[in-house]
């Protein structure tokens, strides 16, 4: 910790060598005073400002979200146990772990609302609260956890669309509909006690809701059945809803460029408070990153137009190039100049879109744990 403090204020103070401004044990002290709202806070004001100064990519004129979850290791201090929870499972040693979920833009790779949570907390419930950052004539991309009478009649009562991959057998429509054999559909959805029940605890709906079936046979031959709000055939046709599922795979990306390149399991500290601050400034730092990715985007798109394969910004140097360059961009009087510097590096560097490469997903690989006395300083 004190390495990366001597670290930033050089970078502050515009020095090549380390400077002692401040020690470990300060920080800590004025960290406590710090609300982790206030991230949350310039996460929202930052989205607000690149609507008004891009021009945002939509499906079919709708907003495209998507919402996902995932789990973080805690650290095993009283604090975090007290705030978080402990699960003590029968075949391993007890461990504090956290549910995150966000509410992910997927054509243009912001986060619009993100949650920590207890680990206890069902993803389910924290969809719930991320609708509140939605509008109605949204349109949500939905995993197959999520599905469930109850989430329906809350979109519904919302105003908001969606397309969700169903369990094979969560409906018998839905199993009628496979055996079918048709491409698509248009069935009704009747409650039974239990999903009745769901909707009545919420002070929702109970009425039979309309949906749509969608048959998306995958390249080794398996099916899919995706479930849409979306009723109109001839306005959103059969063959545009595997690639409109597709793009919920950047939302997957996005969680990895968060484990991985981010580190947003390498917490700072050994409190509650201090887990909340890492979350949301990470994320406040991702979006603040591809903010100015988008703008770099832009111009690579001119750049390499024509071409046979596209091109894009390699994300991954993106934030790296961030780490030290976002403390002089918060704290110059006139960051512009900084912020140009930083995009013409961006389109210099860029990746090719292999369309069509597949790589079979692993399952084997535990995640790294982050240790305090061993940080990377992220």
């Amino acid at each position: 910790m004190q390495i990366e403090l001597d670290s930033y204020f050089s970078v502050l103070a515009g020095h090549g060598t380390a400077v002692r401004t401040c020690t470990k044990a300060a920080l800590s002290a004025a960290r406590k005073k710090l609300k982790s709202s206030a991230f949350i806070e310039l996460n929202q004001y930052l989205l607000l400002l690149i609507g008004r100064e891009f021009e945002p990519k939509r499906w079919h004129g709708m907003d495209l979200r998507a919402i996902d979850g995932s789990t973080l290791r805690l650290r095993d201090t009283s604090d975090v146990i007290n705030v978080f929870g402990r699960e003590y499972p029968d075949d391993s040693m007890p461990y504090t772990m956290a549910r995150i979920s966000t509410l992910f833009d997927p054509l243009n790779r912001l986060i619009n609302d993100a949650i920590i949570a207890p680990y206890r907390e069902d993803e389910r419930s924290l969809l719930l609260k991320h609708l509140n950052a939605m509008k109605p004539g949204d349109l949500l991309l939905l995993d197959a956890g999520y599905p469930a009478f109850w989430v329906f009649a809350e979109l519904m009562a919302r105003k908001i669309d969606w397309c969700a991959r169903a369990s094979l057998q969560t409906w018998t429509v839905i199993s009628d509909f496979v055996a079918s054999g048709n491409g698509q559909s248009i069935v009704t959805l009747t409650p039974h006690s239990t999903a009745r029940k769901d909707c009545q605890d919420r002070g929702l709906s109970t009425t039979p809701i309309k949906v749509r079936l969608v048959r998306v046979v995958l390249q080794d031959g398996s099916i899919e059945v995706l479930i849409t709000s979306l009723l109109d055939t001839e306005e959103y046709l059969h063959e545009e809803f595997q690639d409109l599922y597709h793009l919920r795979w950047a939302h997957e990306e996005s969680f990895k460029l968060l484990k991985c390149r981010v580190e947003i399991g390498n917490w700072t500290g050994k409190s509650s408070l201090s887990v909340y601050q890492d979350f949301h400034a990470k994320v406040l730092a991702t979006n603040l990153t591809m903010a100015f990715v988008m703008t770099a985007q832009d111009e690579v798109d001119i750049k390499h137009n024509g071409e046979a394969q596209p091109k894009q910004v390699n994300n991954a140097y993106a934030l790296s190039a961030m780490k030290d360059t976002i403390v002089r961009i918060l704290t110059a009087v006139n960051p512009l100049a900084i912020i140009q510097s930083l995009v013409k590096i961006f389109i210099r560097t860029v990746e090719t879109i292999r369309v069509g490469r597949l790589y079979v997903r692993r399952t084997d690989i535990k995640p790294a744990l982050h240790h305090l006395a061993y940080k990377h300083g992220k």
